[in-house]
């Protein structure tokens, strides 16, 4: 396949960072800054162009002992009561509540909602957009994350910990830190087979007629 012909360095940078980029699940047992991390989504931000109203969106840093142990407690509270975990016993469960808890940073991502649909989408579409820009900085700075939407983001024993409103909903939580190996890429299915371009459409309908 043909590469892309991006002429400005910061382009050809950038292409590079989207090629290379893996979810890490082994974090480094480095500490990270609660600083670093908020002017990185701040960066992050400034990448979003579609409307939404930034006051609906907010993120909560979570990079103290304290913080993280209480943030896997109630993460694992929530898995105990879904699936599988329902039969594994309360002491793996702390356990599995300490390793969660050695991860360098935990971070909640939460939207506000309306009753408008349009607006919901438009948030999610923004926080998306957001962390998207933000899993690229932080591979630039050899920073990995996972990215966890699982059900357990809406249960109510993780939005009474993180401490959510009656109308803010967790968009997901991004588990963080620095990685010593770099995992080897998967197969996936080509970005090609995933959109059509209409105007190809359009001009194989016009020979045919």
């Amino acid at each position: 396949m043909e590469e892309l012909n991006l002429q400005p360095e910061i382009s050809q940078a950038a292409a590079k960072v989207i090629r290379e980029r893996r979810t890490i699940r082994r974090f480094a047992n480095r500490a990270l800054s609660g600083e670093e991390l908020e002017a990185m989504f701040r960066l992050a931000e400034r990448t979003v162009t579609l409307e939404y109203d930034p006051e609906a969106l907010r993120f909560v840093i979570f990079t103290t002992e304290e913080g993280k142990r209480q943030t896997a407690a109630a993460i694992m509270a929530a898995y105990s009561n879904q699936g599988l975990y329902r039969w594994i016993p309360g002491k793996l469960l702390q356990t599995l509540a300490e390793q969660v808890a050695k991860t360098p940073a935990i971070v909640a991502v939460i939207r506000r909602e309306s009753d408008d649909p349009s607006f919901n989408d438009r948030q999610l579409a923004a926080a998306s957009a957001m962390i998207h820009s933000f899993t690229l900085l932080a591979w630039e700075r050899k920073l990995g994350l996972v990215w966890n939407t699982e059900p357990v983001v809406d249960h109510e024993v993780l939005a009474a910990s993180i401490g959510l409103a009656g109308d803010e909903r967790l968009v997901c939580l991004l588990y963080l830190g620095e990685y010593d190996k770099v995992p080897k890429g998967k197969m996936r299915k080509p970005a090609s087979g995933r959109w059509t371009v209409l105007e190809t459409v359009g001009r194989e309908e016009q020979q045919t007629r």
